[in-house]
């Protein structure tokens, strides 16, 4: 290892201790990888790249916490949840106190439960719905009797005007000297 090398994983096993990251230092070969990690998490690039170097950090030192939520919000961006939340779950398992971790949890925990309640309501309002669209059909049903009851009527009426025109005697002119 180069004596740069040396001094850099000195001073971040350092950092460590001093966030309260704990005694055990870093492994060798890890202050490049640490510092691109760093980097990129600086810059907020949580992509492939930033995935492969925290990976290959955690290849190195598996329980390494903040390798382990760095990759995990590199899988939560690109799109893998499950694998991001077994992640957290592994790094509260670790550090039961993580808040990174646990706020991840707690926010995908009601993330579902909104998602079961939209179902609810979902079906609730087809259910309304539902029941709207047959109150509906039987009104038109009654109104579809009544029309016809009032076309019936007016078929009596009218059959009854014409036999009563028919049965009328007919009216001969009157003629006048």
């Amino acid at each position: 290892m180069m004596a740069d090398d040396q001094k850099d994983l000195a001073a971040l096993n350092a950092a460590r201790r001093a966030l309260g990251g704990g005694d055990n230092p870093l492994p060798a070969g890890t202050g490049a990888l640490q510092r691109q990690a760093d980097q990129l998490a600086s810059m907020g690039d949580w992509g492939p790249g930033a995935e492969e170097v925290n990976r290959r950090l955690l290849e190195l030192d598996p329980q390494r916490k903040v390798a382990m939520t760095r990759l995990a919000r590199c899988l939560r961006d690109k799109g893998d949840a499950e694998a991001a939340e077994a992640l957290y779950v592994e790094i509260l398992a670790l550090d039961p106190a993580n808040v990174i971790a646990s706020n991840f949890l707690r926010g995908l925990r009601l993330k579902r439960e909104r998602v079961i309640l939209d179902e609810v309501e979902a079906a609730v309002t087809a259910r309304k719905a539902a029941a709207a669209a047959k109150k509906a059909e039987n009104v038109i049903k009654r109104a579809a009797a009544a029309t016809k009851k009032a076309e019936n009527a007016a078929k009596k009426e009218t059959s009854a005007a014409r036999k009563a025109a028919a049965a009328a005697p007919i009216a001969e002119p009157a003629f006048t000297d």
